[in-house]
């Protein structure tokens, strides 16, 4: 029973500060039982200490969870402050909003008031609020990269629907899609939940993503920086094969393009690619294929069709 109030501890403290929505939820929590308070103050202690760290190892995470007797007596012993605090995670009001839509192929660099910036991927939607104690940012379609200045008084939230993740200094990319979250990390460090209360804290560092599911308990969670740092190559309006198949840059190039490409043999479609190429210039890439695979290029103004060269009959 502990481990799990624990973890609802931490999610309640992730969550800060709270929709006024929620402040019911969470005055019930803490009223359902005394020990309840000391689990949210300590929680609230180990996110200062992320806060605090540019990139702290997940074992100094793990210690601040785990708070020495001394500081946890001391924690318990601000009785009435746990009052207080509930009141500093519900009472925030609005001081500047944005929404924010790209259209097919387009790709935003967008500065925010803090001093971060957002670089908005083709076919996304996001909204922006920033309130008097945090940064919060509401993902509800597509993908964009966060360069997020520091200041340790407001996390910077990222709400994607069914994962959240929480940083203060950092830069990271959320992509979200029907078949579910990604998150990458380029920059420091910064912490992963799926959302609802029994969801677990996960640590991402430079070079690591996290990749959320429909009804996951937790994430997958891998290292793979060299990947991460080509599929971001869309920021710089460029798409970076190495050894993808056909098909997989045909998907990539259709994004952002309305004169899609079409492969017609399904064979070919399993060619495996390596180069680097600009987004918004299919016909180079067809013609780049032409050369190198021997392919027939048929363009047309709404496609480019690609097929294997027809050997003559006799």
């Amino acid at each position: 029973m502990s481990d799990r109030a624990e973890q609802t501890a931490a999610a309640w403290a992730l969550r800060h500060p709270l929709d006024p929505g929620r402040q019911h939820e969470l005055e019930a929590w803490l009223a359902s039982d005394p020990r309840h308070a000391g689990m949210l103050l300590r929680a609230m202690a180990a996110l200062s200490a992320l806060d605090t760290a540019l990139a702290p190892a997940p074992d100094d995470i793990a210690d601040a969870f785990e708070a020495r007797p001394a500081r946890r007596r001391m924690l318990i012993g601000m009785g009435g402050a746990i009052a207080a605090a509930a009141v500093g995670l519900i009472g925030w009001s609005s001081v500047t909003s944005e929404h924010v839509a790209t259209g097919r192929g387009e790709i935003r660099r967008l500065p925010l008031v803090d001093g971060s910036v957002a670089t908005i991927n083709t076919d996304s939607d996001l909204r922006v609020a920033f309130v008097s104690d945090s940064r919060r940012v509401v993902l509800d379609r597509g993908q964009a990269w966060f360069q997020v200045a520091k200041d340790r008084k407001r996390p910077f939230i990222v709400d994607a629907g069914i994962a959240q993740v929480r940083a203060v200094g950092t830069a990271f990319s959320v992509d979200r899609s029907e078949s579910g979250v990604q998150v990458t990390v380029t920059e420091g460090v910064v912490a992963v939940w799926p959302s609802g209360e029994s969801g677990a804290l996960t640590i991402l560092q430079a070079g690591q993503y996290a990749s959320f599911h429909a009804g996951g308990v937790s994430p997958e969670v891998g290292t793979a920086p060299v990947q991460i740092t080509r599929a971001l190559a869309w920021r710089n309006g460029e798409i970076s094969l190495e050894n993808d198949t056909l098909g997989h840059a045909v998907e990539q190039f259709n994004r952002y393009n309305r004169q899609q490409l079409v492969v017609v043999d399904p064979t070919l479609a399993r060619e495996r690619l390596i180069g680097l190429f600009q987004i918004d210039k299919p016909e180079d890439f067809a013609a780049t294929l032409a050369a190198s695979l021997g392919v027939a290029v048929t363009v047309s103004p709404d496609e480019i069709r690609i097929e294997r060269t027809k050997l003559p009959t006799h």
